[in-house]
């Protein structure tokens, strides 16, 4: 696709703007916080703020939300170094390493190394991103009704075979999501459908309150069936904010050169981890951690290895871009925040697919100055500040839990002024407890529902166009039938892996 120099303009004139800067940083300031807090997600933080930018410009949304998906990847790594407690599963890969040098009096040596190959891995996946993306839409343009809807259907196969272990788990997932993605009513005949005889669901049920039920509130609910949150008391946590400021020597130049080889690991696995719909950067974190430690056996990683915490937080950062990628060239999310950061999209009367590089020029132009420029915030509040995040883990959960069931309500209500909505967010809540206690996957619940409506409409758009019976509207062209190839070989190899891992584990399953 050829560049447009007037969206460009456009595009930098709107996110150099001081609100949507101001709130970038803000949400990347929120962000580092979330992930230093350990039992909080970034899907968590960008759905409780999501209420916040429907009367947003789209830039200043944007900067606001990839800055606390951004800032909450990367902060996880601080209370995994600093208390060996991960602050989002993405950063348990760094534990062994990151707080083995923190007991060897290195801590500011991997905490600073923890940030630099964050925000390298980082950098470099958004300018993949950028890269790929207008490719990769271009091609999609090329695709008819059935194509798109083989596309999609892919997507959800995918899901269920990323989940390794997980599969049914995942599989069920999925499939829920398709099902709460077809409530409301038909999107042809308008004809009303799996809403219980409930006229407040004729309409579907929104993303929002989805979104802040299953991730939010699920929490809230969970949290309150442990005894521990009301009477739990603080604990003495290191003080990591004076270990930052003493004159004690923090990472040199050499020691970061050093790590290249890992850092460069990081990048590449993370990157192609976050193409793929459903994985996200925990994968990304541990396949580039286990990479790495194969390809360079001698250097330690596992035991207090600066290596370790390049590899484990270039490959869990190195996600972030590249799970938009999907969501912006084919429309279909890589994660359950992405999905959520396409909701805001939505709501902002750009629904993302490849047509957004024609429609809605300068708002990919945004969101691409957004990713890099976000680097740079992610840094300096990084370098200076992961002191006082340290200082957030001793926040007891008793007082953050009625914050955070506080938040959701009202920003379920502020979405439309509707208290139905609230009556789903806590449904949501309690399908997201479930699926808390029965360990089954949220993401590809919130990815198929947003993945329903649109392959429900391709296939019935192409159904509609050929006027054949659905064998021939499904395999009208060899693309097709490829992609129906593809379905099959995802849902193959997924239950091989499956039987393979059963048969390892003498029996057990997941």
């Amino acid at each position: 696709m050829s560049l447009d120099t007037d969206a460009l303009v456009l595009a930098i004139s709107m996110v150099f703007q001081i609100e949507t800067l101001l709130w970038m940083a803000a949400g990347i300031a929120v962000g580092v916080g979330v992930g230093a807090m350990p039992g909080l997600q970034s899907s968590t933080a960008v759905a409780l703020m999501l209420p916040l930018t429907f009367n947003m410009p789209v830039a200043t949304a944007l900067g606001l939300l990839i800055g606390l998906y951004k800032g909450s990847v990367y902060g996880g790594s601080i209370s995994a170094i600093s208390f060996a407690t991960p602050g989002a599963p993405e950063s348990a890969a760094t534990v062994a390493d990151g707080n083995a040098l923190m007991r060897r009096g290195k801590g500011k040596k991997a905490l600073h190394m923890a940030l630099y190959s964050s925000v390298t891995a980082d950098f470099l996946s958004d300018v993949l991103t950028i890269l790929m993306a207008p490719a990769l839409a271009l091609i999609a343009l090329k695709f008819g009704p059935s194509e798109r809807s083989w596309v999609l259907i892919l997507a959800i196969t995918l899901i269920g075979a990323l989940s390794g272990r997980k599969l049914a788990k995942g599989m069920f997932s999925a499939v829920l999501g398709l099902y709460i993605g077809t409530m409301g009513s038909d999107p042809i005949g308008l004809v009303p459908r799996n809403n219980f005889d409930l006229w407040w669901l004729r309409d579907g049920i929104p993303l929002p309150p989805l979104v802040i039920g299953v991730f939010a509130m699920s929490m809230v609910f969970q949290e309150l069936l442990r005894p521990e949150v009301v009477g739990a008391g603080k604990e003495k946590l290191a003080d990591v904010a004076t270990l930052l400021k003493s004159k004690s020597e923090g990472l040199k130049l050499h020691e970061f050169l050093r790590c290249w080889k890992e850092i460069g690991i990081g990048l590449g696995v993370g990157s192609f981890v976050g193409l793929l719909p459903g994985l996200g950067a925990t994968v990304g974190a541990f396949l580039s951690y286990a990479v790495a430690k194969q390809a360079s056996p001698n250097k330690g990683i596992g035991d207090g290895a600066l290596e370790g915490v390049a590899a484990a937080e270039a490959g869990n950062n190195a996600t972030v871009g590249p799970t938009l990628v999907p969501l912006i060239a084919f429309g279909i999310p890589g994660s359950a925040t992405a999905a959520l950061i396409g909701g805001a999209l939505v709501m902002q009367g750009a629904t993302p697919s490849p047509r957004m590089f024609t429609l809605f020029p300068e708002i990919i132009y945004s969101l691409f100055i957004i990713l890099l420029v976000g680097n740079v915030a992610n840094l300096f509040i990084g370098r200076f500040f992961a002191g006082i995040y340290a200082r957030l883990g001793e926040v007891p959960r008793r007082y953050l839990i009625p914050l955070i069931g506080l938040m959701a309500v009202m920003g379920t209500y502020a979405y439309q002024q509707n208290p139905y909505h609230v009556i789903i967010m806590l449904v949501m809540g309690l399908i997201g407890l479930g699926f808390r206690l029965f360990r089954i996957p949220e993401a590809p619940l919130v990815i198929a529902f947003m993945i329903a409506p649109l392959a429900e409409k391709n296939l019935r758009k192409a159904h509609l166009i050929s006027g054949e019976d659905w064998i021939t509207t499904l395999f009208n062209s060899p693309l097709s039938i490829g992609l129906a190839a593809a379905c099959a070989l995802s849902l193959y190899v997924s239950i091989r892996f499956q039987i393979a891992s059963r048969v390892r584990a003498g029996g057990g399953t997941e």
